[in-house]
């Protein structure tokens, strides 16, 4: 069952990604792993940046205009996702697949990019160099939102992998505005 929203290309990519896809999404058969992934999946909704974000304003005057940046950068990679979604139609892998179920319910209907990791990169990247432990803790915290939206089922490898590489551009550019 194939409903190709998009190019051939991804029409060949999905075939090819269908296999690691359908085996990382039946781990999430498991309810622990299901859980663990759901509640990663979350740290990865924006409500969870923008309690960050004044944390980090409240608590942190060290990290200088920060917070600001890291608003800025955020509003940049929305516009980014939805200019990509847009473009792409990418259909999301238990969309087009019936041996690939959602474990939670889809924000949007397209998966390239993965908004998700997107956010999760960019934020990470911009902490880092200022305030490097939390940065460091939220390196796996990342990795795990990264992970989630391909074993919930509703990305493919490459929406994440993109996805990392649009925001790590993205925080490349935002961080020479951070001044401290």
């Amino acid at each position: 069952m194939h409903s190709s929203g998009g190019s051939k290309f991804f029409h060949y990519l999905d075939r090819a990604e269908k296999p690691f896809c359908a085996t990382a999404n039946a781990l999430a058969d498991v309810p622990s792993v299901r859980r663990l992934f759901v509640f990663c999946s979350k740290l990865g909704d924006g409500a969870a940046w923008i309690l960050l974000f004044i944390t980090i304003g409240l608590f942190r005057p060290d990290a200088g205009n920060l917070p600001v940046v890291l608003i800025g950068a955020s509003l940049v990679n929305l516009g980014l996702y939805k200019l990509v979604k847009e473009q792409t139609v990418r259909n999301r892998p238990c969309t087009t697949w019936e041996a690939i179920t959602p474990k939670e319910p889809p924000l949007d209907h397209y998966s390239f990019p993965s908004g998700h990791t997107l956010h999760a990169v960019t934020v990470t990247l911009l902490i880092l160099p200022v305030l490097p432990l939390l940065g460091l803790a939220l390196v796996p915290v990342t990795v795990m939102i990264m992970l989630s939206r391909v074993i919930l089922g509703l990305h493919y490898p490459t929406d994440v992998v993109v996805a990392a590489l649009l925001g790590s551009f993205v925080a490349f550019y935002a961080g020479s505005f951070v001044s401290l």
